[in-house]
């Protein structure tokens, strides 16, 4: 078994189908309901621009010529800073392999978004994970991280817009200075902004542009469906070129590459994506109402400008793993450990909003208080026995 191999054992394996069956609290999914509201097009359509004899053939390792022209204007970019991925997820992982080794350090905050540890920990990188608080990452700390790590660092991995798990917005003035200490130390950008499309509480959130020392990672998979896999890197031209030279396999499906591409020509959806915005700030208040009758979590939480979940620390007297095991048995909801997404995480658990109807939302709420209150009673009694 190799190194990557046995390191990917301590992490769970994404499974949708099961967590169908439970009150799944721990993926960070789109909800269903939304996608029979978009106008779905066409995926052989000739109407985009690409030929028929095209579509159904492999496309080349930078992806659909047409579709990386379309998302180049989008950004005010050229096609050449453009790459499509299979998911972001793809994307992290092309990253991963363009720019470490295994012992080099990837930096990010505490907490952070549990794929992303997990996929540049498989790549043998030493993730350090640096304190933040609502307004990013601690300046200093992170210095003392870039000298402690002594010329290892390769890159530091982010989700200013919207932060996973915290739902925190990063001021661009802030990131400017994040940049400004990361380029002085020769250690690369990697902004995750699949969530940037989505904000609760305003408009949409300035965030630095793509370039230079800065790469940008996209994906329609939380602004239209996850099932098209189809996510992009924004970055210099010589980056994407290596991103694409690390490709093994036939290129992005040109089928839903068109798809996409149609979904960008319309109107169609930038109108589903200010439905979404709505449709995420109600199912996040609704929650918070929830919250604040809740008895297994403190009060005093931050409320997500964007994102899908909450980062709510745990009451105190019962421990976090033995929470989540109860109420997986007692109740079949299934919650992740606030560990796995940092050291700070000890006392907390992501609680996503954005898949689950209202009604399983408040029922799955209720069955964590009521595990909670278990655990509770018997660690009281085991104390005065």
């Amino acid at each position: 078994m190799s190194m990557r191999s046995r390191t990917s054992l301590s992490y769970g394996v994404f499974d949708y189908t099961s967590g169908k069956d439970t009150v799944n609290f721990a993926y960070g999914l789109p909800d269903p309901l939304t996608f029979a509201r978009l106008q779905w097009p066409d995926p052989l359509s000739v109407e985009t621009g690409v030929s028929i004899s095209d579509l159904p053939q492999y496309t080349d390792a930078y992806g659909l010529p047409e579709l990386r022209g379309q998302l180049g204007q989008r950004y005010r970019m050229a096609r050449g800073n453009v790459i499509l991925t299979n998911g972001a997820s793809q994307a992290l992982q092309l990253l991963a392999d363009a720019f470490i080794d295994p012992g080099d350090v990837v930096l990010t905050e505490d907490p952070s978004y549990l794929g992303a540890l997990r996929i540049f920990s498989i790549a043998g990188a030493t993730v350090v994970q640096v304190g933040a608080d609502s307004s990013g990452v601690d300046l200093d700390l992170l210095e003392q991280a870039l000298l402690h790590a002594k010329g290892r660092a390769k890159l530091y991995y982010t989700t200013p817009a919207f932060h996973n798990p915290t739902g925190r917005y990063f001021a661009h003035r802030h990131m400017v200075e994040v940049e400004a200490l990361l380029s002085r130390n020769g250690v690369r950008l990697v902004q995750d902004l699949v969530y940037s499309e989505l904000p609760y509480d305003g408009a949409s959130p300035e965030v630095l542009q793509a370039g230079g020392n800065i790469i940008n990672v996209h994906s329609f998979s939380k602004i239209s469906g996850p099932g098209l896999r189809v996510g992009w890197v924004l970055a210099e031209p010589e980056i994407v070129d290596r991103l694409a030279h690390l490709k093994c396999d036939g290129g992005v499906s040109p089928i839903v590459s068109n798809m996409a591409l149609a979904l960008l020509q319309s109107s169609s959806l930038d109108a589903h994506v200010e439905h979404l915005r709505t449709h995420y700030r109600s199912k996040r208040d609704a929650m918070h109402r929830l919250l604040q009758a809740c008895r297994f979590c403190k009060r005093d939480y931050e409320i997500p400008s964007g994102g899908f979940s909450f980062w709510v620390s745990l009451a105190e007297g019962v421990d976090s793993a033995e929470l989540v095991g109860e109420v997986r048995r007692k109740h079949n909801v299934k919650l992740v450990e606030g560990k796995h997404h940092g050291p700070s995480g000890a006392a907390h658990v992501r609680l996503n909003f954005s898949y689950l109807q209202p009604r399983l939302i408040e029922r799955g709420l209720a069955q964590i208080d009521d595990a909670h209150a278990s655990l509770l009673t018997s660690t009281r009694f085991k104390r005065r026995g």
